[in-house]
């Protein structure tokens, strides 16, 4: 018998164990069986789990429980990424707050090692977190996976080798994103773009002639000192005389050209654009086209360079409010205007990015993206939901040269090595402060010649010279990401694991990094297994806060999903998160969103132990019922055997909150509030036996059904139903997923009890609305036009009673409606319900003159509200939406008070 109340703390800790134990996760290859496998996006190792990751992992885990379930050989592949950026930055602030040292004070390799003791540390603490919100990974040590393991780091190499033979691989000097903030190279979806409140200030460049010269606009005057023209469109009439001419730099003095080019926007400022090559992205392609010279005027660090005097060693931000200031003093600055403006930020530390000229390593990605592009463009490679198909592929159409080459310690160091003999004209060294040299810049048009090996050469295959280093720079942590299908069966190596597990199944991940990832994985799984790696792509929205924030710690808004499993139990949380998880829609999530899914739990528990309180004197198994006696059981299995098919249905389509909320209506609604209600009176029957078999066996294939969503009440009941059911398996992951039975449906029985039902929830409704105690017995009157339409309520009167609580019912055509009497319809069935003797009158009718009065003060005022010009153009749509939506209740409940206040007359 299960204890009097659920207590989630006690059940998870004793399962989890016992889950590990039986090794119920592990996965083998087995030709015998269809494989559904999924490799966990690996979250970095830099700390704690979020609600993200709560929901993601939790859909994850869903599908795999139920395809394991479905008879297939499910494997969820677990792994953590070395995260780059993000864990150098963590270890970085660690070590500044702990021991008030730099990553410079370490040297290299001990700041690597510091950070390899970090993730021994951080992999376990996320691997616990893993356990307690009942994940089913196989979590053994020999079957975690890390991007900077030994395995990954072959795919890595072995993948670096085999673009560059390819030629898809250099080195090159380009403008690139910038993080003065982490000293490091960014790709272009590595960057967000933030709306920001600035400013465009308005500068007057003089002719060369001393004549006016033109005037431009800009949002960055701090950049002046490296332009190298000003731009016009062609097409404008009002600069065609300037073209061809020049115009001086305020404050720097050098002469630049005007020249004419199409990407400059006539709308844009005075539609005269100064062009900065080294420092805007459009303008170096502007640049390139004329052939214009390179000026670089802030560096790495965000400090100016090649610059006046008074400027030079000035952060990029004070340089800006100096020259704005000197520009108004010299008579040059026009006007300044506030303008909001996208600002890229980085998408770690949120800094702003500086475009920068840089040489880096790229990788060229035009033929890696052509396959991918005509499997999206098929339909081989499915998108859920289908609407992220079309910018997938716009994004590969546009797709440019991808920036692999960070300037940071921790990563893959790139597997490029060179030759001080041969290649020490493109050599540039520093010695850090233990006094060890590092190389610093490769520059290949100095005549740097690479080798590309794994380990260090033992010589230079040109010149046979010993003396070797490595390219200072890692690689992006995408670059050993995109792999991650394949290293995690041991490719480059025709792994047995590989053959059979690869290509995976599906890859559930979130929107926001289609590209960074999931795009990457797409192009290497083609170009290095000739097969996508996954043919369906699941992509969940974003959890935000109930108002639609993103959470933040800053903006204090963050739910801890740990806090919350504490609080009110892991399946409480995992199924607040899945009842939620519409495909495509982001989760406006609160701690009060848990609270339905733990009275859920609530409701599974109570019902399971009434049923087994019931089970007293019967021997088990039951086998279910092959004929069904009365309509409520007809009713209970075509409802059943419907939850189940649509179930299934939505784990089919990746539509978990389908399944979800399906579940929750059957189980809580048909089953528990009608069909054990209706059934109760039959327990002390010679029906007893027919009617537990009936519970026994829908409860328990509905806990099936919702073991993959909430695991650990599930398995905690079953093992107290199991004696009762014909079921040898111990655990509910080893037992076959409830089947969807033809021979079960009935929908001349749906429509019967939809009538009842019906029927019942009106007179419900009057009670609710008058007031009526629960617990009082009623009267009630059903009158239809004619017989036929009570060929339904005649046989079920006493379903009716029993369920509306009613004394005495009296059905009939054309009945007299009694005096001060409560009236409502169905169809074409009037319900009357006497209240003389339920109700005080002269209380209820001040009630609802009070409820009517508020009902018009409310239509009054939202009709206001929507009248008003200012708030239709200018109010979020969100806002209007929820006006209208209570203009329209106060609307009814203004109809309800009348048509009450019109029964008691």
């Amino acid at each position: 018998m299960l204890p009097k109340a659920y207590e989630p703390q006690e059940v998870e800790g004793k399962l989890v164990e016992k889950w590990q134990n039986a090794k119920l996760f592990t996965a083998k290859v087995d030709k015998n069986k269809k494989p559904f496998v999924i490799v966990i996006p690996p979250p970095n190792i830099t700390g704690a789990l979020h609600m993200g990751h709560a929901l993601n992992d939790t859909l994850q885990d869903a599908l795999i429980r139920a395809h394991r379930m479905f008879g297939q050989e499910a494997y969820w592949v677990p792994g953590t990424d070395h995260g780059g950026i993000a864990t150098q930055n963590v270890i970085e602030k660690k070590l500044s707050k702990e021991q008030h040292l730099s990553r410079h004070d370490l040297g290299r390799e001990k700041f690597v090692q510091t950070v390899w003791d970090w993730y021994n540390e951080c992999g376990n603490a996320i691997f616990n977190q893993f356990k307690k919100m009942g994940w089913s990974l196989d979590l053994s040590k020999e079957n975690i996976r890390f991007t900077m393991d030994e395995q990954r780091a072959k795919s890595v190499y072995a993948c670096f080798k085999r673009l560059w033979e390819k030629g898809y691989i250099y080195r090159g000097k380009r403008l690139i994103n910038w993080c003065v903030r982490c000293s490091t190279a960014l790709s272009d979806i590595e960057v967000e773009h933030e709306q920001h409140a600035g400013k465009l200030w308005h500068l007057r460049y003089k002719g060369a002639d001393g004549s006016d010269g033109v005037v431009i606009a800009t949002t960055r005057p701090e950049t002046i000192f490296a332009d190298a023209a000003i731009a016009v469109n062609p097409k404008d009439e009002r600069y065609k005389d300037l073209v061809g001419k020049k115009v001086i730099i305020p404050l720097a003095g050098r002469a630049i050209p005007v020249i004419a080019d199409e990407a400059v926007e006539t709308e844009f400022g005075t539609g005269a654009l100064k062009i900065t090559p080294a420092h805007d992205a459009t303008d170096y392609e502007v640049g390139q086209r004329h052939h214009l010279e390179m000026m670089t005027v802030i560096n790495d660090k965000g400090k100016m360079i090649n610059c006046p005097e008074k400027y030079l060693g000035m952060d990029r931000d004070l340089c800006r409010k100096e020259t704005v200031q000197d520009l108004e003093a010299a008579g040059l600055l026009v006007k300044e205007e506030k303008y909001n403006n996208a600002v890229s930020a980085c998408y770690r530390c949120h800094n702003a990015i500086e475009p920068y000229l840089s040489e880096q390593w790229f990788v060229k990605m035009d033929q890696l993206a052509a396959p991918a592009l005509a499997a999206a463009q098929s339909g081989e490679l499915q998108f859920h939901p289908a609407s992220w198909k079309t910018p997938f592929i716009n994004w590969l159409k546009n797709i440019q040269d991808w920036c692999i080459s960070r300037q940071i310690w921790w990563g893959h160091r790139i597997p490029v090595w060179y030759c001080r003999h041969c290649s020490a004209q493109g050599l540039t060294f520093t010695t850090d402060k233990q006094g060890h040299e590092q190389l610093t810049k490769v520059s290949f048009e100095d005549g740097a010649q690479p080798i590309v090996s794994y380990g260090k050469p033992e010589k230079c295959p040109h010149c046979g010279g010993h003396d070797l280093v490595q390219d200072p720079d890692v690689l992006d942590t995408w670059f050993s990401s995109a792999l991650w299908p394949m290293s995690v069966f041991g490719w480059p190596d025709e792994t047995e694991e590989l053959n059979y597990f690869y290509p995976t199944t599906s890859m559930v991940t979130g929107y926001e990094i289609l590209y960074l990832w999931v795009a990457r994985m797409v192009m290497m799984g083609l170009e290095f297994r000739g097969k996508l790696p996954f043919k369906d792509v699941f992509l969940n929205g974003i959890v935000r806060d109930k108002r639609g924030k993103k959470m933040s710690k800053s903006l204090g808004n963050v739910i801890d999903p740990l806090d919350m499993t504490a609080k009110y139990g892991t399946d409480a949380v995992r199924f607040s998160l899945l009842m939620q998880a519409v495909p495509g829609k982001d989760i406006p999530y609160a701690e009060e969103s848990i609270t339905g899914a733990r009275n859920f739990c609530n409701k599974i528990y109570n019902a399971s132990r009434f049923i087994l309180m019931n089970m007293e004197g019967i021997q088990g198994p039951l086998a279910m019922p092959k004929q069904a006696k009365e309509l409520a059981d007809r009713w209970i299995l075509d409802r059943y055997t419907n939850a189940m098919k649509t179930a299934r249905e939505g784990i089919e389509k990746y539509n978990l909150a389908l399944t979800a909320n399906t579940l929750y209506h059957f189980l809580w609604g048909d089953f528990c509030d009608w069909y054990i209600e209706l059934a109760k009176q039959r327990f002390q029957t010679e029906e007893k036996e027919y009617v537990m078999a009936l519970c026994v066996n829908i409860l328990y294939g509905t806990l099936k059904a919702l073991h993959p969503l909430i695991p650990f009440i599930t398995e905690e009941i079953a093992e107290s139903l199991r004696p009762f059911v014909d079921e040898k398996e111990e655990f509910l992951l080893q037992q076959t997923y409830p089947a969807f039975d033809a021979a079960l449906v009935d929908a001349d029985a749906v429509k019967k009890m939809e009538i009842i039902q019906g029927i019942t929830k009106e007179i419900r409704t009057i009670r609710a609305q008058f007031n009526v105690p629960p617990g009082l017995k009623i009267n009630a009157v059903l009158s239809a036009q004619d017989e036929a339409d009570l060929t339904v309520l005649r046989p079920y009167a006493a379903y009716i009673c029993l369920m509306a609580k009613i004394d005495r019912l009296q059905i009939g055509v054309n009945e007299q409606k009694p005096k001060q009497t409560a009236t409502a319809t169905f169809g074409r069935v009037a319900v009357y319900v006497p209240l003389t003797g339920l109700i005080d009158f002269d209380k209820e009718k001040k009630r609802l003159e009070k409820d009517l009065a508020a009902a018009q003060a409310n239509i009054a005022s939202r009709q206001a509200r929507l009248s008003q010009e200012n708030f239709i153009k200018h109010a979020p749509q969100e806002q209007i939406d929820k006006t209208k939506a209570e203009l329209a209740a106060a609307q009814t409940l203004l109809a309800q008070a009348k048509a009450a206040l019109a029964d008691l007359a």
